[in-house]
């Protein structure tokens, strides 16, 4: 009892002691604490050097810029209206204005430095600017993006057909379109920035550029700094594809192209075309397999080489053996990707990074690369967004039209593996294309006999209709109604035309129109009555030759109701004042610079020209394929013979006998009978 009562005394004074102990340690620190916090308070205030701001009015500030900002260019047409835009996407596209307001606001408002500087982003980019020689190049490539094709159409488009095919067991019919022939290439993308850079438009410039880091930031453990530095900028990958852009970037390209392209139509009285625009993926699909879904890719077959072992597209090999360049087995390359430690032959399909656009052989759409290379951007349903075709780092399956596995579903943000591929609406096409059918697993394209397509429904005579054309039509005449009716003298000739009191025409009288010499001149001395009559003829012979091919093709390809015909004056004007094609103008400013380019008479009493090279050599008319044709393929639309048109007693061009000063496109010439001097040439209209 004694001893328990010792113990709970000690306990106590213990206890005494610890708290006692306790007190005074709680003192000492609290009291340091406040002179430390006094301290630093102090040391806060002597820094500052303008009162602080709210942060969350700052906050406030920076979220409006934000908003001000997406409906800036939203209301531009940038982008869709409404359309989200990923917040990794936002910072550096949209510095130039954020720094912008931020100064603005800093005026008005006191902003701590600090706090203002959470917000500014990076503004060291150096904008490129363009020397004298290279604003010159850039203009011509710009031109060469958004001048017409020989047809009228969008330049480097090729024309897909409507069609129906069944896509993951479901039948999808599908609108005729535009498709660009190849990805778009590093040089059209550069035009397309610095183009805005010309305008003036920086903070769209910023948006659009390409992040070339991805080439590091994508695969890591490669060496990939000379693609980082040179792929979109050194001129030996102007034609490779580009990569690393934003999907943002690819739709204001695709938006830019559609105003550019339109200026062009509009300065030319020609209908502004349909936007530019992503393709859907049942789109790509069907003009991957050139409307046959057969197809498992775009050559065709099943296989991803041809006879020869050559691999036909940029695609990730594997361990599938060398490719037909006999290569060496050591160009095996280990190479790590994505961490993981792999063993491809890269370089077996002909490229160990993408290959140039027109790599590899079309399909049968004229497509290129519609398959490996680089993924190309596509829309799915409801918006959900994708790739086609798999990229240079894809296995053999992703390059599969319909069931490849797509990688970058989803993926909105800039990938080294992903360019694109504009495609243009051509709504209205698929009525009025009769003469675009299915044989086999071919496409046709019919093209009327003796004439060069203009647009869908119209196509011109190449030629002037010569002597020989129209003795075919003497001779059917006769076969069918016997020498000496009334039908058969209907279609001669008034070879008298050629008698002249001022010259010795004689030969001409007997000759021109008989003697297989002049088969390939144009016919002269015919009414405008008799080559209305020839059209007519002309459309009935046709028609039989559509009905002979439909029963031996078993398809009905060919249009429905259709006309030869003379051209109106509006139609003929168009064809005529068509330009030469630029090979052609670069033969004429080469090789026969200085030739003349039309029969036509160079002064008083000279039809042949002058003696040596600057002659046109005829001194009455020439054949029908003298000279160069323009852009379209028609020879002669100016010289040798004026051509009649729909109206009566209208020529058009001007003739042989014509001073060459005197003629123009513009210009009418009248006539009252047949003569020497005046032909004609049908056109070929489709009406259903």
């Amino acid at each position: 009892s004694t001893g328990g009562k010792l113990a709970q005394f000690s306990n106590l004074k213990t206890l005494i002691m610890i708290s006692t102990i306790s007190i005074i340690t709680v003192s000492v620190i609290m009291l340091t604490s406040t002179f430390n916090s006094e301290e630093i308070k102090s040391k806060k205030e002597n820094i500052r050097i303008e009162p602080l701001a709210d942060s969350v009015f700052i906050v406030k500030e920076h979220e409006k810029i934000v908003k001000e900002y997406m409906n800036t260019i939203q209301i531009a047409g940038k982008v869709s209206l409404g359309e989200a835009i990923p917040s990794y996407e936002l910072g550096s596209e949209f510095e130039a204005y954020t720094i912008q307001k931020l100064d603005t606001l800093k005026s008005t408002k006191a902003i701590d430095k600090k706090q203002r500087k959470e917000f500014k982003v990076d503004t060291s980019y150096v904008f490129p600017v363009l020397n004298a020689k290279e604003r010159k190049a850039q203009k011509k490539q710009k031109a060469s993006l958004t001048k017409l094709s020989g047809k009228g159409e969008a330049y480097g488009f090729v024309f897909v057909p409507s069609g129906t095919v069944q896509l993951n067991d479901k039948s999808v019919s599908i609108q005729s379109f535009q498709m660009k022939q190849t990805e778009v290439t590093n040089l059209q993308y550069r035009t397309f920035l610095f183009d805005l850079l010309e305008q003036g438009r920086k903070e769209e410039f910023l948006i659009a550029k390409p992040d070339q880091s991805r080439w590091m930031k994508d695969y890591p453990n490669s060496s990939n700094q000379p693609m980082e530095q040179n792929y979109f900028s050194h001129p030996a990958y102007d034609d490779y594809p580009v990569v690393a852009m934003s999907r943002i970037g690819a739709k204001m390209y695709c938006v830019w192209l559609t105003e550019e392209i339109n200026k062009v139509r509009i300065s030319k009285s020609k209908t502004p075309i349909n936007d530019v625009r992503l393709p859907s993926d049942k789109e790509w699909m069907y003009a991957a397999m050139s409307g046959v879904e057969s197809n498992i890719y775009p050559w065709g077959g099943p296989y991803l080489r041809n006879s020869k072992g050559c691999f036909l597209a940029n695609f990730m090999p594997g361990n599938s053996g060398k490719g037909c360049l006999d290569l060496e087995s050591k160009l095996m390359d280990n190479v790590q990707m994505n961490g993981k430690s792999t063993n491809n032959n890269y370089s077996a399909d002909g490229g160990f990074f993408t290959v140039k656009v027109s790599s590899y052989n079309p399909n049968e759409f004229g497509l290129y690369c519609m398959s490996g290379n680089v993924a190309e951007m596509v829309s799915y349903k409801n918006g959900n967004v994708g790739t086609k075709g798999g990229s240079w780092t894809s296995i053999g399956q992703e390059l599969r039209i319909i069931d490849g596995k797509d990688r970058f579903k989803g993926l909105t943000k800039a990938s080294v593996n992903v360019g694109f591929r504009p495609v243009i609406s051509y709504l209205g096409r698929n009525k009025n294309q009769p003469l675009v059918g299915r044989l086999g697993a071919r496409n046709i394209t019919v093209t009327p006999p003796g004439t060069v397509k203009i647009n869908h429904k119209l196509y011109f005579d190449k030629t002037e209709v010569t002597n020989f054309n129209w003795k075919e039509y003497v001779l059917w005449q006769v076969r069918t109604h016997g020498k000496g009716s009334d039908e058969h003298k209907a279609t001669l000739p008034d070879t008298l035309v050629w008698k002249n009191k001022l010259a010795y025409n004689e030969p001409y009288v007997q000759h021109y129109f008989n003697h297989p010499a002049y088969n390939n001149y144009p016919v002269v001395g015919i009414t405008y009555e008799q080559a209305v009559a020839f059209c007519k003829w002309r459309t009935d012979r046709v028609k039989e030759l559509f009905e002979i091919q439909k029963k031996k093709n078993k398809k009905a390809i060919f249009p429905v109701k259709f006309e030869y015909r003379l051209p109106t004056k509006k139609e003929w004007e168009r064809v005529a004042n068509a330009s030469y094609s630029e090979k052609t103008l670069k033969k004429l400013a080469g090789k026969y610079k200085g030739q003349y380019r039309y029969n036509l008479k160079r002064g008083k009493g000279d039809n042949m020209g002058v003696a040596g090279n600057l002659n046109d050599n005829a001194d009455i008319t020439a054949p029908v394929t003298s000279y160069w044709p323009n852009k379209y393929g028609v020879f002669n639309t100016t010289g040798n013979v004026a051509e009649m048109i729909a109206v009566k007693g209208i020529a058009k061009g001007g003739a042989w006998m014509h001073n060459e000063k005197d003629v123009s496109t513009t210009k009418d010439y009248k006539y009252t009978r047949a003569n020497c001097w005046t032909g004609f040439r049908c056109v070929f209209e489709v009406i259903e």
